[in-house]
C-alpha cells in the first residue's frame, strides 16, 4: 500500500461513447499521486481501443462480464493506493475533487468516507427531459451516499469488506455504506458539488429510479 497514493477504479461496460472523457477527467485532478484502473466487464464495443489509447498512464483489466459490484472488488484487489475513489465510465469529476476531499481526509485521520454533493446533467437527446427537471429536485446539487462522490481509506475495505456480490448491483453499494455506516464508519458529506452525473438514453437507474430502491430495501 503506497501513502497517500489514490487508486481511481473505473468499472466500465460497453462504455466507448463516453469513457475517453471520464478518464480525461481523473487526469486532469490537481491531486497527485494517482493511479487509475479501468475494469472492462466484458465489454463488446471499443471500449478496449479507447483504454488503449491512454497507454500507460491507466492499468487496463479485462473480465467476463459478471456486473460492476464484480469489477469495482476486482479493481481494488489490485489497487495500490492507501486511498481509494470510484467513479462510473460516463460521469466526470471536478478537477479539485480529489485535492479537497484528501485535506479533509488528512485533517481527520478518524474519517473513513468522504462524500460530496453531485449534479446531474442531461445529454442533448434529452433536451425535454431536461427541461422538466430545470426546477425540480433533480436538477439541483444533491447530496447521497453515491459512489461516484467518495474518497474512502483503504483500510475500511479491510474493516467493512468488499462490496457484496450477492446483491442487486443497483443495491451493493448502498448497502455497503449503510452496514459500514452502522459499524461505527465515520462518514462525511461536503457541501460543494465536485462529481457531474451524466443523464442519457443508457442510464438504467434513470430510467427505473424507483425500481432500483426495492433491491436495497429488500436486501437492508
Amino acid at each position: 500500500m503506497k501513502p497517500n497514493l489514490i487508486s481511481c477504479i473505473v468499472p466500465v461496460f460497453n462504455g466507448e461513447r463516453y469513457l475517453g472523457e471520464t478518464l480525461d477527467s481523473i487526469l486532469a485532478q490537481t491531486y497527485q499521486p494517482l493511479e487509475l484502473i479501468v475494469v472492462d466487464d466484458g465489454s463488446t464495443d471499443g471500449t478496449a481501443t479507447v483504454a488503449a489509447s491512454y497507454g500507460e498512464r491507466i492499468r487496463y483489466i479485462w473480465q467476463a462480464n459478471a456486473e460492476e459490484t464484480v469489477a469495482r472488488n476486482l479493481g481494488l484487489s489490485v489497487a495500490q493506493g492507501e486511498f481509494v475513489a470510484f467513479v462510473d465510465a460516463d460521469d466526470l469529476w471536478h478537477p479539485e475533487k480529489l485535492a479537497r476531499q484528501m485535506a479533509r481526509l488528512q485533517e481527520r485521520p478518524e474519517l473513513d468516507l468522504s462524500f460530496s454533493h453531485y449534479q446531474n446533467f442531461w445529454m442533448p437527446e434529452l433536451a425535454e427531459e431536461a427541461k422538466l427537471y430545470q426546477q425540480r429536485w433533480l436538477a439541483q446539487p444533491l447530496a447521497a451516499y453515491w459512489i461516484g462522490t467518495f474518497v474512502a481509506r483503504r483500510a475500511a475495505f479491510t474493516k467493512f469488506g468488499n462490496f457484496d456480490t450477492t446483491k442487486h448491483p443497483a443495491a451493493a453499494c448502498m448497502v455497503w455504506y449503510l452496514r459500514a455506516a452502522e459499524r461505527g464508519a465515520v462518514i462525511e458529506i461536503l457541501p460543494e458539488v465536485l462529481t457531474y452525473r451524466r443523464l442519457h438514453t443508457a442510464n438504467l437507474s434513470r430510467a427505473n429510479t424507483l425500481e432500483a430502491m426495492f433491491p436495497i430495501l429488500r436486501a437492508w
